[in-house]
């Protein structure tokens, strides 16, 4: 197994220090938050600026041709829905995603194998169908982004079946191992190369984010 520690920041904490995101963000991740128009989304847009601070350690980050911020020598990836921005870092290639648990529409059928659907519809009541699918959806985002890449082929021609954190995926050539975390509202995974991940939670607060010089580092 290969360890993945998930930072979560809420970003309701951020909301009555905006006005240091000038100071505490490097000059394009600023303008970036502030083309935004709405407060929650500039909120989440610092949030995971912050966490990507945290991440490069200094270092400095370039990204890939389908945005995914990366730093020389070391392995993260980040997240946000709702009320929440997420940090995954581990030391081989790793992809998370998190999604608030809203109710479901007539388009997840199209999200899911035949196989998926069948599984999600096994599921109690909306309530577990509804978990099912958003464990089914995030294994499937945190795969594609831990190879770095968007969806190469429909998502409903992807399956992460079965739902076992003992075993692992085959994708593209390749094998990962996918966790998962039920937060109460919102469903994570994070999917890791070559190994099955075992997930460290940890919550971060405003007085941590200016405990840490990291964070407060232009990358």
């Amino acid at each position: 197994m290969g360890e993945v520690m998930i930072t979560l920041l809420p970003v309701d904490c951020l909301r009555t220090h905006l006005w240091e995101a000038e100071r505490l963000l490097p000059a394009a991740r600023f303008s970036k938050m502030m083309r935004y128009r709405q407060e929650a989304d500039r909120l989440r847009c610092f949030a995971s600026s912050l966490l990507l601070q945290k991440a490069a350690q200094g270092r400095s980050v370039s990204y890939n041709e389908e945005g995914k911020p990366l730093a020389e020598g070391i392995f993260f990836n980040l997240s946000h829905s709702g009320a929440y921005a997420v940090l995954a870092e581990a030391d081989s290639s790793v992809g998370v995603d998190i999604e608030e648990m809203v109710p479901l529409g007539g388009w997840v059928r199209e999200a899911l194998t035949s196989q998926e659907y069948a599984w999600m519809l096994q599921g109690e009541d909306e309530t577990a169908r509804q978990e099912r699918f958003y464990r089914l959806w995030t294994r499937k985002e945190s795969l594609v982004k831990c190879e770095g890449h968007v969806f190469s082929s429909a998502p409903g021609e992807i399956s992460t079946l079965p739902v076992a954190e003992t075993q692992l995926t085959d994708y593209l050539g390749k094998t990962y191992g996918i966790g998962s975390l039920n937060l109460g509202g919102y469903m994570l995974s994070a999917a890791l190369q070559g190994k099955q991940p075992r997930l460290r939670r940890r919550d971060l607060s405003w007085q941590e984010i200016i405990g840490d010089s990291c964070l407060l580092r232009e990358v």
